[in-house]
């Protein structure tokens, strides 16, 4: 961690802005503490932490993916600036509920598609150029999205819920 000003403090690895009091950078995973262990491997020294489960782990159980520390089992999840697909559907009103749902539970979720859903001006915020599948993820769904350090929370949420072509990554 280097100091920008005073009371602002920016990452050595990615150069986003983070809080003194932050153990590991919250948008790439950069651990600012020395001596801390991977979370599976207690003996091993920890890489770095993941950005979506806040888990410190050694290159063995996770690592960079575009820039980013994430675990195993989250570095294939779709991040687009610090939010994360935790469920994507073709069907507004699934993603509508999906939002509502994860909204009610104090969740700050965003829907992204790439074009306006038939029935009106519901959401339009384009993310995404074209239709298929892009570098393994679905480009035309509608994807309900979250904040890195809310997703393990939001898929619990989500996954209690009835609602239209799954849910998840």
């Amino acid at each position: 961690m280097s100091d920008a000003k005073d009371d602002e403090l920016t990452c050595s690895r990615c150069r986003n802005e983070v809080r003194e009091s932050d153990e590991f950078c919250p948008h790439c995973g950069e651990l600012f503490a020395d001596g801390v262990m991977c979370e599976n491997h207690h003996e091993r020294v920890a890489d770095g932490v993941c950005i979506v489960c806040a888990l410190p782990l050694c290159r063995t159980c996770g690592g960079l993916v575009s820039g980013r520390f994430l675990c195993d089992r989250h570095s294939t999840y779709e991040i687009y600036e610090g939010m994360v697909r935790v469920y994507g559907v073709l069907d507004d009103l699934a993603a509508q509920y999906a939002k509502t749902c994860l909204e009610q539970s104090g969740f700050h979720p965003m829907i992204y598609c790439r074009s306006q859903p038939k029935g009106g001006p519901r959401f339009v915020y384009t993310l995404y150029r074209a239709a298929g599948d892009y570098d393994g993820h679905v480009i035309n769904e509608i994807k309900v999205m979250v904040p890195c350090a809310e997703v393990v929370e939001a898929e619990k949420i989500l996954a209690g819920l009835t609602i239209a072509q799954g849910n998840g990554t």
